[in-house]
């Protein structure tokens, strides 16, 4: 894990073994609430007027940091100015949301968040990613019921106690493969066999999951998070 450049100060770029042309950035929305103050003019229109839409200050706060630190990596990758950046289709009011895409670059994104952390993908090829505050029990049977079959099984033979982390990193594995395929939640969640043991399962031809490994941090935990990624295969990579 190593630091990333000025341009986003105290993330994090994660390994991803086997993919060089794919970075995941880790960063927290508390030690950056003050730079992405500072820089927040970056912001197109639309994200503005979305980030003044939220009720609360907490989550307008990581909307704003999470879009500050996307809008500077896809900056450091592409060569242009964070602001300059134009990211489309825009979000519909109703109905499933495209999949975000940079207009005028090749390069692929993907931007997920849970609490305090913000996880930023990029890649020169389809990408997901998805970070998970481990569920509290009741949380995680509602989910498990969803899920495929073999899932379903797997969790069920854990022990009560293990099953809401188990139940959580199944669920980053499946946010972050809706998310590379571009149809999020609208894709039915009992559709596709992510694995519920220690590796991730390959369940559409094509795309590789990985379970991401965060560094331990002042909250949470490490134990208490789940992240994972998803990436389309290039050909000559298993």
């Amino acid at each position: 894990m190593t630091e990333r450049p000025p341009g986003v100060p105290g993330a994090v770029e994660l390994p991803v073994p086997g993919a060089a042309d794919v970075r995941v950035v880790l960063a927290r929305v508390a030690a950056l609430a003050g730079w992405a103050e500072s820089v927040r003019d970056c912001l197109d229109e639309e994200e503005r007027a979305r980030a003044a839409a939220f009720r609360y200050d907490s989550d307008r706060r990581r909307f704003v940091v999470a879009h500050c630190v996307l809008r500077h990596e896809l900056a450091a990758r592409t060569g242009a100015a964070p602001g300059a950046l134009r990211l489309g289709p825009p979000v519909p009011a109703r109905g499933p949301r495209p999949k975000p895409r940079l207009e005028e670059h090749a390069l692929r994104f993907s931007l997920s968040h849970s609490g305090d952390l913000v996880l930023v993908a990029t890649a020169e090829r389809e990408v997901g990613v998805d970070v998970e505050h481990v569920q509290d029990p009741a949380a995680a049977e509602q989910v498990l019921s969803l899920l495929h079959p073999a899932e379903i099984a797997a969790l069920r033979a854990l022990p009560a106690a293990d099953r809401p982390a188990a139940v959580t990193t199944v669920w980053a594995r499946k946010e972050a493969l809706l998310k590379a395929l571009g149809s999020g939640l609208f894709r039915d969640l009992s559709v596709d066999d992510v694995g519920a043991g220690p590796v991730p399962g390959r369940p559409v031809a094509d795309w590789r999951i990985l379970d991401l490994a965060l560094p331990p941090g002042p909250s949470p935990a490490r134990e208490d998070v789940r992240a994972a990624l998803t990436v389309r295969v290039t050909p000559g990579e298993v």
